[in-house]
């Protein structure tokens, strides 16, 4: 796996714990998700439905990874989810760009596979 593979897949994992204090960290101020429901989902709207202390462990398996980048300050993420509950498997994709040094996730969304 490329370092910048490694990179973003440990930045992609560390939002699937539910943290607060990551959601406003890594993710952009016009934060957008469409999300499997078809719904549209702001970065206001998930802050406030996330608690201080997350999830202890990740529900998800992650495979297919892959970083792409598409300009000098912007990254693709495009992967496979699996819930560990249900077995349920998501193609997802993010949009990720350099703000001020930091990168930050600013688009993404998932899609059933069946």
């Amino acid at each position: 796996m490329t370092e910048l593979n490694k990179q973003f897949l440990l930045l992609e994992q560390q939002l699937m714990y539910y943290k607060k204090e990551d959601f406003i960290s890594l993710l952009s101020e016009d934060f957008i998700e469409y999300g499997s429901s078809g719904g549209i989902m702001e970065k206001p709207f998930l802050l406030n439905e996330l608690t201080d202390q997350g999830i202890e462990e990740c529900l998800f398996t992650v495979t297919n990874f892959q970083a792409i980048p598409i300009a000098e300050q912007l990254v693709q993420t495009r992967f496979v989810t699996t819930n560990r509950t249900n077995g349920n498997s998501q193609n997802r994709s993010s949009l990720w760009r350099n703000e001020n040094g930091t990168w930050r996730m600013f688009f993404h969304q998932g899609t059933p596979i069946k």
